[in-house]
This record gives C-alpha cells, sequence and structure tokens, in this order.
C-alpha cells in the first residue's frame, strides 16, 4: 500500500480523539502516549503532533524516511511547514493537496500561531479536499461553547481559508512514497 494512503488510514483511525481541555492531555491513555512521544507537552496546541503520530507509524517501516521525516518534524505548524519545503528533497506545494499529505495553515502572517491536518481524501476537482486533523471541533458543532478539542474531519478548498478557523492555507507537505 502506498504510504500517502496508510497516512491517510492511520489518521482516520485517530478519529474523535479527545483532549482533556484546555490541551492537557487525552482521554485514551494509548493516544495520549503516542502524542507524548513528539514530545508534545501538556498545555501547547496538539495538531501537529497528532499529524507527527499518523506520519511517523506509517513511515515505521521505512527506516531510512523514517529518520528523514522525523529530523523535519517540528510542533510548530509553521516551522514545520519551512522545514520540509526547505529539504532538497521532501516535496511541497502550495495548491496540490495529495491524500496523506500535511496541510499547514497559518493565522495571517504569524510565524508561531497555525494549524496541521492530515488529508485522507482529494476530490476529483483537486481542490476540495477532506482531512482529519488534531485539536479542533467537528465541523457540525454549535455555539462557542467546548467539551474539549477533538480529533475530526473538516472539508476545504484550495485559495479558501480553513472552513473552520479561517486560517490560510500555508502549504502541503506531500509524502514521500518510499
Amino acid at each position: 500500500m502506498m504510504i500517502g494512503l496508510q497516512i491517510a488510514q492511520i489518521a482516520m483511525s485517530f478519529d474523535g480523539q479527545q483532549e482533556i481541555q484546555p490541551n492537557m492531555g487525552f482521554r485514551d491513555p494509548s493516544y495520549a502516549a503516542k502524542i507524548y512521544a513528539t514530545g508534545w507537552q501538556k498545555g501547547e496546541p496538539w495538531c501537529a503532533a497528532a499529524a507527527i503520530v499518523d506520519w511517523t507509524e506509517a513511515y515505521a517501516a521505512v527506516p531510512e524516511l523514517a529518520g528523514k521525516a522525523r529530523s523535519l518534524y517540528s510542533l510548530n505548524s509553521q516551522q514545520m511547514a519551512e522545514n520540509f519545503h526547505k529539504d532538497p528533497v521532501w516535496p511541497t506545494s502550495t495548491t496540490v493537496p495529495v491524500v496523506g499529505s500535511m496541510a499547514i495553515f497559518a493565522d495571517g502572517n504569524s510565524t508561531t500561531s497555525g494549524h496541521t491536518a492530515v488529508v485522507i481524501e482529494v476530490m476529483p476537482d483537486g481542490i476540495t479536499y477532506r482531512t482529519e486533523e488534531g485539536n479542533t471541533i467537528p465541523a457540525n458543532a454549535t455555539g462557542n461553547q467546548r467539551e474539549g478539542y477533538i480529533v475530526a474531519q473538516h472539508v476545504h478548498q484550495v485559495g479558501r481559508p480553513h472552513s473552520v478557523t479561517g486560517l490560510n492555507l500555508l502549504r502541503f507537505i506531500h509524502p514521500l512514497e518510499a
């Protein structure tokens, strides 16, 4: 199976994982252990950590790519986008979603505030894509109250802000196939 499809399947397997709010850990101890293994600490946003978990599990069988990816990961979404974009081998794009890609969103021009998601499906039009993302709310949530952020799916379009947060797409980090 292609790495991109493995990443998407792994990401979807974590759908519904819930934090202990606000960013203080996770209800499922097994998922918590995976997130902590990324270097994540209580009180920090965890969307990038969730994507790193998905990629880490998919690349576990390909040690050379796993090590390369590990050297480029960051819990800061924008820093991770920059790390992968500067790498001479790893593919990125500002307009082309690919299944298994990390989608990195930025809060305006901020270098610290943003969001990370994993592309789990690209629609036939090539610009509409569905993501699985941690540290978010369900797409159908109403009001400002929350029970704790979860891993949930959202649908986006290239060239439009994030469908829930309003953040702007910075770039896609495509999976490298073995």
